[in-house]
């Protein structure tokens, strides 16, 4: 029987971590038969293999690797969508832990709507600074994942793109730039569409930017960006490729490369703005006035 539903898992190493959201997807309500799991390795000195198999008599789950070569969570992604044989494609990184009730809520989400759709997920405890990080391991720790959810929604442990809903409501889609929201921590959108954009841009061999791009693409194809409140999941803490308080000033440097080679392939004025522009919030803030104005944005 064909899946409906795909989740592809880029992964490198961390073994802990892909134990956690393999165990949130034998805990999805959706029969067995109507989703897989893809792990993509790109090029894990552990021994990953062995733990996909723990999970062969509970999931429907493949494994793929590809050599080391460098961060190549690109082309691990794009290994995933040319295996898939679900119609819609969820990512999730390695450590994301979904409610038992995602990948429903991104079936119907894609299946309710007529146009292709970019479905960002809610991340509980997403915070690239990692804030609340011992908070968070307390919490997952110690409860089942919809209690954890609930705790983290009542101590407001949440995801750090809420203050984007908070200030622009829930319709994403009216965002000027929505892209800047698309992080592949937990999204989804049709196989097909990702097959017609090209899928993930394999030129990306280093930490970030394959995601904005992604969403760049689906945003030029008329896809619509939605939010999926119900799509809950938690990012359990992990080590980050870099530590963005210790090392800010390199993070921003590799954030502004990626940037630059962004304008270079779209050459959209919207872009340009980004590549110039610090803050995601205020430019789209910016980007909705011009609209409602007709006065170009001034970024001084």
């Amino acid at each position: 029987m064909k899946p409906v539903i795909s989740v592809i898992i880029p992964t490198y190493n961390r073994l802990a971590g892909l134990r956690r959201s393999l165990d949130s997807l034998v805990q999805q309500d959706l029969p067995r038969d109507d989703y897989e799991v893809l792990v993509c390795d790109d090029g894990s000195s552990e021994d990953t293999f062995s733990l996909v198999c723990e999970y062969q008599d509970r999931l429907h789950i493949i494994y793929q690797f590809q050599e080391d070569q460098g961060f190549r969570a690109a082309a691990a992604r794009n290994m995933g969508i040319r295996k898939a044989k679900g119609d819609i494609c969820v990512f999730i990184d390695n450590g994301i832990i979904l409610h038992p009730d995602a990948l429903n809520e991104h079936i119907r989400i894609h299946q309710s709507h007529a146009r292709p759709c970019a479905v960002v997920g809610y991340v509980y405890g997403f915070d690239v600074v990692e804030s609340n990080k011992q908070d968070i391991i307390h919490i997952v720790d110690s409860h089942t994942i919809e209690d954890a959810i609930e705790v983290l929604d009542r101590k407001q442990i949440l995801d750090i793109r809420e203050k984007f809903y908070t200030e622009f409501s829930d319709d994403i889609s009216k965002l000027p730039a929505p892209f800047v929201l698309f992080w592949t921590c937990h999204v989804s959108m049709s196989r097909a569409a990702l097959i017609d954009v090209g899928m993930f841009d394999e030129s990306f061999t280093s930490w970030g930017g394959e995601d904005c791009d992604i969403g760049l693409a689906m945003q030029k194809y008329g896809a619509q960006f939605i939010l999926a409140r119900d799509a809950k999941s938690i990012h359990y803490p992990h080590k980050k490729e870099f530590d963005f308080v210790n090392e800010s000033d390199v993070a921003d440097r590799h954030i502004d490369e990626k940037k630059i080679y962004l304008l270079k392939k779209y050459q959209t004025r919207v872009v340009k703005l980004w590549t110039e522009f610090d803050d995601d919030v205020k430019l789209n803030r910016l980007l909705l006035e011009e609209q409602k104005t007709g006065v170009p944005v001034d970024l001084a």
